[in-house]
């Protein structure tokens, strides 16, 4: 009969309809628990209270963020890459001077440090090389420009891990290993990214003769920015 007809179609609508609300709300729950997921993600680099901002090297997502940039882009054949292992992680390859000259990897999201910030403290075990440098390249400056300084590691192998203290003033900018001293002197807010590099050239600029071609490992287990001048 015509009022049975109307219940079935009543009675199939409302299940439509229920089906409905349990598909939207299995999607929510979807949608919720991946943006847990990514708020809860271990972070490659924080701002700690108070403005500090810092990167954990022993964690293992942290490798994923860099990316070699070596000399090939000059025509050179040194390469590197950065691997997370026992615990830390290593920036290791292989120098080729003929050609090129420098193995170097570069931090792939965007930095902002306080404006107060005047140094940058390490914790790194170098390999008994000289010629590691920690890059800086700001907004003040783009286009290929970077603020180099020297990591003061031990030429002793055998060595642990140091604590390494890079104030911003000694960091010197460079362009594909030339001085750059008309370049306006670093200022923490303006940094927006970093690199790690090996290089035979001096900061600066010119070639540093004594940076042996080979391989080479470079460990790290923290980077923080801080403000000690007060």
């Amino acid at each position: 009969s015509f009022l049975v007809r109307a219940r079935v179609c009543a009675w199939s609508m409302a299940v439509v309809l229920r089906l409905g609300v349990l598909v939207a709300t299995a999607a929510v729950v979807g949608v919720l628990a991946a943006a847990i997921r990514w708020r809860t993600r271990p972070p490659m680099a924080a701002v700690e209270p108070g403005g500090a901002w810092t990167m954990d090297f022993t964690d293992p997502s942290v490798a994923d963020d860099w990316k070699a940039v070596d000399d090939r882009i000059m025509g050179g054949s040194s390469r590197s890459r950065v691997v997370h292992a026992d615990g830390v992680t290593s920036v290791e390859g292989e120098l080729v001077v003929a050609g090129g000259g420098f193995a170097s990897v570069r931090y792939g999201r965007e930095l902002h440090l306080d404006p107060e910030v005047d140094s940058l403290l390490m914790e790194a075990r170098g390999d008994g090389r000289l010629g590691y440098k920690l890059t800086l390249q700001t907004s003040a400056f783009p286009g290929g420009v970077s603020y180099q300084c020297l990591l003061p590691l031990s030429e002793n192998p055998s060595v642990e891990f140091e604590q390494l203290c890079l104030p911003l003033s000694d960091f010197r900018a460079s362009s594909r290993g030339r001085a750059m001293p008309d370049a306006p002197p670093l200022r923490a807010a303006d940094v927006r990214t970093m690199g790690l590099m090996l290089s035979r050239y001096e900061v600066g600029g010119g070639v540093k003769a004594d940076i042996p071609p080979g391989p080479f490992r470079l460990q790290l287990r923290g980077l923080r920015a801080v403000t000690i001048a007060r």
